[in-house]
């Protein structure tokens, strides 16, 4: 059997071939069984088999499939088996409504600040080195429904594994949260086995760098005017206009904007003695790392002039 996420917990293809194609209630009963130790695996909780497979057997979904599998066409099958293993995952949700300390929220990516765990920032537990803001406007992977956009307003985040991408307070050692008893508000509430918790705090309103700095006026004043000179949304805009009309001339604009964004924060870390770590959380992610969200890369020729080339 493999697992293609932590939701979608699937036999292989030649597996599922020979269930849909069969059509046996037998070979049904068994790709049940072992489909369920898969998700019962996954979520940490292999003890709770005898308990969630007499759930399944009393769930009306499995008694119909049951009756009725021999007498489905294959395609009809493959769409049951698809409802099926997503009422399995809810059914084993339900014997262990409890964060267990698993790791894997903490692998999926960390975690987005609201007001309320601004208190984490005055009482040491995080600090602004540990933070990175998103932009208005800057191209982001939504976590709730994997949709590609622009983000429609400022979010700061906890920073993650440069290479393996967990939140950096994941402690492998530990395997599990090493703030656990101090996490954010996004993390208390993000309960895997009741996902709308997670989808309710999405509308409510976000940490943001004036929440942080507010005291700080001339700074302010500062991350506004990197604000409008920067802006990702400039970034966006040249990029539709690429796309639509096919101007290169464009890409000498976005290198522009790369420019006065690479100038800013050198007069950070060299004037205002701000250490590279702070920029994440000042300035935002740096324009030469968005750009390869639109499929492009920043290159120096041998006279040190500077392009932009597809990322490949």
């Amino acid at each position: 059997m493999k697992q293609n996420s932590k939701h979608s917990i699937q036999l292989d293809a030649a597996e599922l071939r020979q269930l849909f194609h069969s059509g046996k209630r037998k070979e049904f009963v068994a790709g049940v069984r072992l489909a369920l130790r898969q998700i019962l695996e996954k979520l940490h909780v292999e003890g709770h088999y005898d308990q969630v497979i007499t759930l399944t057997k009393q769930d009306p979904c499995y008694r119909e499939l049951t009756n009725t599998w021999e007498e489905l066409k294959p395609a009809v099958r493959s769409q049951k088996w698809q409802e099926l293993m997503e009422r399995l995952v809810q059914i084993a949700y339900g014997t262990r409504p409890y964060c267990l300390r698993c790791g894997d929220c903490c692998h999926l990516g960390s975690p987005s600040l609201h007001p309320e765990d601004a208190e984490l920032l005055s009482r040491g537990v995080l600090s602004t080195r540990q933070i990175y803001t998103l932009r208005r406007g800057e191209p982001v992977k939504f976590n709730l429904d994997g949709r590609l956009g622009a983000l429609p307003s400022e979010l700061l985040k906890l920073k993650q594994h440069q290479e393996k991408h967990h939140c950096i307070f994941y402690g492998k050692n530990q395997r599990g949260c090493t703030i656990y008893d101090h996490r954010p508000l996004q993390c208390r509430l993000q309960a895997c086995w009741a996902p709308e918790g997670l989808e309710k705090l999405w509308q409510q309103a976000k940490l943001t760098r004036r929440h942080l700095i507010k005291e700080d006026q001339d700074l302010l004043e500062m991350l506004e005017v990197h604000d409008e000179r920067c802006d990702p949304r400039k970034l966006d805009a040249a990029f539709a206009r690429l796309h639509d009309t096919g101007d290169l001339a464009v890409l000498d604009e976005v290198l522009d904007l790369l420019r006065q964004d690479t100038a800013i924060r050198a007069f950070f870390t060299k004037n205002l003695n701000r250490e590279d770590e702070e920029l994440d959380f000042l300035l935002g992610r740096p324009l030469v790392e968005i750009v390869r969200a639109y499929g492009m890369k920043v290159e120096k020729d041998e006279n040190g002039v500077y392009h932009l080339v597809p990322d490949q």
